[in-house]
């Protein structure tokens, strides 16, 4: 945190940086200050992304729908997964589309302090917008990939309802969710470099513990609240019934996924907070 102040003279101005954590309307007041930086942050993030590629930001579009073809032959075709009367390559792709959000946002947020560790140890600005531009580039993936749902729920015979009204809502809460754990990752990630490894594993396993390829109708009813405290199954159902305003929705459980984005954020700063005046001496 940076303050202004006045030297001996009166007139020149005079940076002080402290290692103290500012109050959050300090902070606040400074990513306002810097909000071109984190808008150049995360453009730059995308434009790199895809520079010097064959295809470019197709590869947004054919990522999932592989991986869509794929599910759909062996849990669609073959294992036969109940999906509520929603044809099941409509039913996967909703889900891959939004998981692809929470996880490229936590991926790339959790590596991305290491990654500008040279702009880090350099220049002074607030560190937290590195994280935050790296979760905001995935944003874009998700929108892309959004283009191509959307004809496709009509290929499939499904029509939009008033349901999809809640696809902004659900897209903040996965962002803030991956936000907060990329924050607490990527803090943790400077000091102990086996998180860069341990990340994605972790991804991996959530992703097989998320209900993206199945129905969370398959869990007996019995565990099925304990099976909620995954946050990011309540949002998968959500999505789904957001695109096809047919599969069931869990108003309690959804608004847990809410609660949890909220100590997750909080979580994510604080240790980001703990951790980050070590940056430029550990990164």
């Amino acid at each position: 945190m940076d303050d202004q102040k006045l030297d001996s003279d009166g007139v020149s101005p005079i940076t002080l940086i402290s290692a103290k954590n500012p109050p959050l309307t300090e902070v606040l007041q400074e990513f306002w200050h810097y909000r071109e930086l984190l808008y150049m942050l995360t453009l730059r993030r995308i434009s790199v992304r895809y520079k010097q590629t064959l295809v470019g930001v197709t590869w947004v579009l054919l990522q999932p729908l592989v991986a869509m073809i794929i599910f759909n032959i062996i849990f669609g075709k073959l294992i036969k997964i109940p999906t509520a009367g929603v044809p099941y390559p409509i039913f996967v792709y909703a889900a891959l589309v939004l998981w692809t959000l929470f996880a490229e946002g936590v991926n790339r947020a959790s590596g991305s302090l290491i990654g500008e560790s040279q702009l880090i140890s350099k220049v002074y600005f607030p560190r937290l917008m590195i994280p935050i531009a790296a979760v905001a580039s995935a944003w874009i993936d998700f929108v892309v990939s959004l283009f191509l749902l959307l004809p496709l729920t009509f290929i499939y015979g499904l029509r939009p309802t008033w349901s999809l009204g809640l696809i902004p809502v659900l897209m903040v809460v996965t962002m803030v969710l991956a936000t907060g754990i990329g924050l607490f990752f990527g803090a943790l990630n400077v000091r102990y470099r086996d998180f860069q490894y341990l990340v994605p594993f972790l991804m991996q396993i959530l992703f097989f513990a998320s209900p993206v390829i199945f129905s969370v109708e398959i869990v007996p009813p019995q565990f099925q609240k304990w099976y909620y405290l995954n946050p990011m199954a309540a949002v998968i159902d959500g999505f789904r019934f957001a695109v096809t305003g047919i599969t069931p929705l869990s108003g309690w459980a959804l608004a847990w996924s809410m609660v949890c984005g909220v100590i997750f954020l909080g979580l994510g700063v604080l240790t980001f907070q703990a951790v980050e005046r070590e940056f430029a001496d550990v990164i």
